[in-house]
């Protein structure tokens, strides 16, 4: 057992759940705590079904309250030191009992408060889709606060920007920067419980002023002025979705500024999903 509550979010997708948290099965994520929390938007017999045939403490709403809402509720119930947050599309993909040792090395950086986050999508097997990776390629300049996402299409990013990537001191397996190079994401990642509570939990439950769900959008602007260190190792998790996945709801995660700078901003206001997501919310 190590100090870390798991925090897994879930909205509907039945199949990519199940999937998901066979791998964490699988591969040893269940074994490695006693406190293994999940929240469910529009919550639903099926869900609780799956929640207790992997023995999770289960939460829910019976509407969208937003990821941000979902994920403060779900820190403040937890009951160790860290906390690693999940979403239902994130599959583990290391056997946590061979040899693995990312997630303590993690903890280790998080206590001795050398570092604030360590990110854990897979640097080689990130998934699809994967914004940065597919934009930031040639648009360097542009995107300053995306450029710690280098380590999915570089070896050595490092190399590459010596004055904003460093191997971390504390641990030179992981790379690190400052959230001025690494933008605010709800892929996986690992906290001191404490640290975010303080520091994000309000910005998570502010009202979006584009009545949009996502935290990124609310965060971001005031997160890439700040000096949060984060690091990543070669990662644990890829995103694999198996239901769900239409054009309209990866058109409503693109970035904002994106949004606005290719003119789908008002395409993405005008979605059904979005209206209803402003009624509920």
């Amino acid at each position: 057992m190590i100090p870390v509550s798991l925090l897994i979010l879930s909205w509907q997708s039945h199949k990519t759940l199940l999937a998901t948290l066979e791998s964490y099965q699988r591969n040893g994520l269940l074994d490695v705590t006693d406190d293994k929390l999940i929240f469910f938007q529009n919550i639903s017999a099926k869900d609780i079904r799956i929640a207790k045939k992997f023995g999770l403490h289960y939460y829910g709403a019976g509407h969208n309250i937003g990821i941000g809402a979902a994920y403060r509720f779900l820190a403040e119930r937890a009951r160790h030191p860290h906390i690693l947050y999940l979403q239902n599309d994130f599959r583990l993909i290391h056997d946590l009992r061979q040899g693995s040792t990312e997630l303590q090395e993690g903890i280790d950086l998080l206590s001795n408060r050398s570092i604030d986050v360590v990110l854990y999508r897979s640097r080689t097997r990130p998934g699809k889709p994967n914004w940065a990776a597919d934009n930031v390629p040639g648009n360097e300049e542009r995107w300053q606060s995306h450029l710690f996402n280098a380590l999915y299409w570089m070896e050595h990013p490092e190399l590459a920007y010596p004055d904003k990537i460093q191997r971390c001191t504390g641990n030179s397996c992981f790379l690190q920067t400052t959230s001025r190079y690494m933008n605010y994401t709800d892929n996986p990642a690992m906290y001191r419980r404490e640290w975010l509570l303080d520091t994000l939990a309000d910005r998570f439950t502010t009202n979006d002023p584009q009545q949009i769900t996502w935290p990124e959008r609310v965060i971001q602007p005031w997160w890439q002025t700040q000096d949060f260190k984060i690091a990543q190792a070669e990662g644990l998790f890829e995103h694999i979705r198996l239901d769900r996945g239409d054009w309209k709801r990866k058109l409503m995660k693109l970035p904002l500024p994106l949004l606005k700078a290719t003119g789908l901003y008002q395409t993405v206001r005008s979605l059904r999903i979005v209206k209803t997501l402003k009624k509920k919310t």
